[in-house]
């Protein structure tokens, strides 16, 4: 049997970085991005990663609140 790779959120979120979006995670612990410098077809090759994806959006929060307290996994 073939496993799917695991998802790397710090990763996924240095892919987006990468084709000039960014993130924020804002009160209540929501995601925003920022993409309007974006080219498109990058753009949806990284959401396709996360749409529909709730354990991948949470592990993309926690990985940005270990960032935001300074810790390093």
């Amino acid at each position: 049997m073939i496993e799917a790779p695991s998802f790397e959120p710090r990763l996924w979120l240095s892919a987006l970085t990468a084709i000039g979006g960014g993130y924020a995670l804002m009160s209540g612990r929501r995601l925003a991005f920022l993409v309007d410098d974006c080219d498109g077809e990058a753009l949806t090759n990284v959401m396709a990663q996360i749409v529909g994806q709730p354990e991948r959006q949470e592990a993309i929060k926690s990985a940005i609140e270990r960032r935001n307290f300074g810790e390093v996994a």
